[in-house]
């Protein structure tokens, strides 16, 4: 059977299923934003965004309140996905479910924490000849440009090889949500396997939305430079690190900008989150629905097995 998707007919059941939902996606979304992008906007107020990478010195309550930031949006995040998949499947799902996920937090967690450690695993691996390439070749290329164009050559395929590890554990958290009994290394274990020569088709679909990304990303890069640029000649005479301010605009621009380069990606965000995590989590149906019946289950009518 050829491993493949509609992926059209998949996004159009999703844009449909959120259409649908009650309360609306975008009200459900937005509360979500608040209880994790607002809740770690406040958590930098008050000292987490202190810590810095890397870190310049120890600051246990900044570290404290990081962690515990970072624990709290994993079980949340694991919420919205609750909300998702919910939604696909014409099920009740309204803003109490954004916190079902702190009925098994604990699992929730450790599951995180699985997927983190393999990944980086992997990467290492990965990651391990290239070091080995640049350690024999930094005597041999003589310019800095060419040494840097193998950096990031390296970090580059680093990155990509990072991100299609990462797709072998896509399903589970929709796993853990269907099957908490089983336990969080189960669920990673299962997902491992149900993405086995799946991960391509789940990367298609990832990329499908690549293009929405972009635009909020140039939109809040517009704002950004509207006004750096008007900064830049100070920041030149000063002598700042243009790179690092590049990576976080908040270490010199003025709060105001970077709050509107955040606000205006909302009203995209509000559409765009909601139904790419949908078709994610319908992309999971597909998945146990091909898994648990007889081929052909891609049918015309009915291809994903939710009448």
């Amino acid at each position: 059977m050829p491993m493949e998707v509609n992926r059209r007919e998949l996004k159009a059941r999703a844009r449909e299923r959120i259409r649908a939902s009650h309360p609306a996606f975008w009200k459900v979304t937005l509360v979500y934003l608040l209880l994790t992008s607002g809740v770690a906007a406040v958590a930098d107020l008050a000292g987490a965004a202190r810590i810095g990478l890397p870190p310049v010195h120890l600051d246990t309550f900044a570290l404290f309140l990081a962690l515990l930031v970072t624990l709290y949006t994993m079980v949340m995040g694991l919420g919205y996905q609750w909300w998702a998949l919910r939604t696909y499947r014409q099920q009740s799902a309204g803003y109490s479910t954004l916190i079902d996920g702190f009925s098994m937090a604990g699992r929730v967690i450790l599951m995180n924490v699985i997927i983190f450690f393999s990944t980086m695993g992997w990467a290492m691996v990965f990651a391990l000849p290239f070091s080995l390439v640049l350690l024999l070749l930094s005597g041999l290329v003589s310019s800095g440009g060419g040494m840097l164009f193998l950096y990031l050559l390296a970090m580059g395929g680093t990155s990509l090889y990072s991100m299609w590890v990462g797709y072998r554990y896509a399903m589970a958290p929709y796993l853990l949500i269907d099957h908490p009994e089983q336990g969080a290394s189960a669920a990673v274990r299962e997902s491992v396997a149900m993405m086995k020569g799946w991960k391509w088709e789940f990367c298609k679909l990832d990329l499908s939305f690549l293009g929405w990304h972009l635009i909020n990303a140039l939109l809040s890069l517009a704002v950004t430079l509207v006004f750096a640029l008007p900064m830049l000649p100070a920041l030149l005479e000063s002598g700042a690190d243009l790179a690092r301010i590049l990576m976080d605009p908040s270490l010199a621009l003025p709060w105001t900008a970077v709050l509107l380069s955040s606000l205006i990606q909302l009203p995209l965000s509000l559409w765009l989150k909601p139904y790419q995590t949908v078709t994610f989590a319908g992309f999971y149906q597909a998945r146990v629905t091909q898994s648990t019946q007889p081929p052909p289950v891609w049918e015309a009518d009915d291809p994903y097995g939710i009448s």
